[in-house]
């Protein structure tokens, strides 16, 4: 009377080759059911026997894959010539506040070096023509 019955597990389509590696092509054409069809990432595994974090890994560099072929776009042809000009006029600013730093950064070092020769009796730059002392 009393039988004991052996679970069944669930049959999945793929499941017998939970461990097959997968093309680009195949999971390309899994990206595109998921993304275009509305199947979930849930549905799309089971139904394919992949796992999660496989399916999420492959998402993660399809989307940086796209992100780098974005970044190469140059910006200036999406631009139209106002945005352009406003953008070089902007440039031209912050490359010129930059030169404005540098040349009183060279004028201080000048004068600190001028003030140390002098009241120190410091010869810190070096006159042309010396020659190097032989050890």
């Amino acid at each position: 009377m009393t039988e004991k019955r052996a679970k069944k597990g669930k049959i999945y389509p793929k499941s017998s080759q939970p461990y097959k590696r997968r093309t680009e092509e195949e999971m390309n054409n899994i990206l595109v059911q998921i993304q275009n069809e509305g199947l979930s990432k849930r549905t799309a595994c089971l139904k394919y026997g992949i796992n999660r974090n496989t399916l999420s890994l492959f998402i993660l560099k399809q989307s940086a894959a796209q992100i780098m072929i974005n970044d190469t776009v140059d910006l200036t042809s999406i631009m139209n010539d106002n945005q352009k000009n406003t953008t070089l006029i902007r440039k031209v600013k912050e490359l010129s506040a930059e030169l404005e730093k540098s040349k009183l950064k060279v004028l201080t070092l000048e004068t600190m070096i001028e003030v140390a020769e002098e009241d120190l009796n410091i010869k810190i730059r070096k006159k042309s023509g010396t020659k190097q002392l032989k050890k």
